[in-house]
C-alpha cells in the first residue's frame, strides 16, 4: 500500500490505524516510504474520536497489534505490548491485555467495561479444589476462563469448563420471590414446584411455576 501524497495522516490521523488494518485484514503490506510516514506520524495516533480508534481497534488480530507496536501507534494511544496478547482470541482480551486500565479512557461501554476491570482485579484460584475454583468463578464469570488466560493460570480451564457443565440449572423460582416471609414454608413451596417441574408442561415457564405456589397457597 502506498500514500497518494505525504499530507494524508496530518489530513485524517486515522489512516495511520487503518493503514495497519488493512494490512492485518488483508495481507498487504505498506511500501517503505508510506511506512516511513507512519512512523514520522505515529504521535498523531491518538487525535481521532475515540470511537472511530475504537472501531479500528477492534478489528486487529494478535499479528495487527504487534504491528501497532512496530510502528510506534501503541504508546500514544496509551498501549503497550503485552506477553497476553495471544493468550485468548476474542477482541476485548486484546483491547484489555494491550491497554490494561487505560482501556478506559476510550468511549467503551459497560459492558466491555465490567470485563476489563474483572481481569484487572481477578487473583489465581490458590489450587484446583472445588472451593476455590468456586470463589475464582464467582469473582470472575461469565468471563472465567478469560481471566485465567490473563493470569497465565490456564492449568485451571478444563476444571473451571467442567464447573460450568456440572452447574445445576437456574431454578424456575426463588424464595425471595414467592412474596412471603422467609421460613419453613418457602422450602416446602420451592420444594412443590420442583417436584412438579419434572413432567409438567404448564411448568416449563415460570408464570405456570407461580400458578402453582398460588394454588398450594390455597
Amino acid at each position: 500500500m502506498r500514500a497518494i501524497a505525504p499530507a494524508v495522516f496530518d489530513d485524517d490521523p486515522l489512516r495511520l490505524l487503518r493503514a495497519v488494518r488493512l494490512e492485518d485484514e488483508l495481507g498487504f503490506r505498506l511500501d517503505p516510504e508510506t511506512e516511513a510516514l507512519v512512523r514520522e506520524h505515529a504521535g498523531l495516533a491518538a487525535r481521532p474520536a475515540g470511537e472511530r480508534i475504537l472501531d479500528e481497534l477492534r478489528r486487529l488480530s494478535a499479528d495487527g497489534y504487534d504491528r501497532l507496536a512496530e510502528l510506534g501507534l501503541l504508546e500514544p494511544l496509551g498501549g503497550g505490548p503485552s506477553p497476553r496478547l495471544r493468550a485468548y482470541d476474542s477482541p476485548w482480551f486484546r483491547l484489555a491485555a494491550t491497554f490494561g486500565e487505560g482501556l478506559k479512557r476510550l468511549p467503551i461501554s459497560n459492558e466491555l467495561r465490567r470485563f476489563t476491570d474483572t481481569l484487572l482485579r481477578a487473583e489465581p484460584p490458590a489450587d484446583s479444589s472445588p472451593r476455590a475454583i468456586h470463589r475464582f468463578r464467582k469473582a470472575t464469570e461469565p468471563w472465567a476462563l478469560e481471566a485465567l488466560a490473563f493470569l497465565e493460570a490456564g492449568e485451571h480451564a478444563g476444571v473451571v469448563r467442567q464447573a460450568r457443565e456440572d452447574e445445576p440449572a437456574e431454578p424456575l423460582l426463588r424464595g425471595d420471590e414467592l412474596g412471603i416471609d422467609p421460613g419453613p414454608e418457602v422450602g416446602r413451596l420451592l420444594a412443590v414446584v420442583g417436584r412438579g417441574a419434572g413432567g409438567r408442561d404448564d411448568l416449563d415457564e415460570r408464570g405456570g411455576a407461580f400458578e402453582l405456589v398460588r394454588r398450594s397457597l390455597g
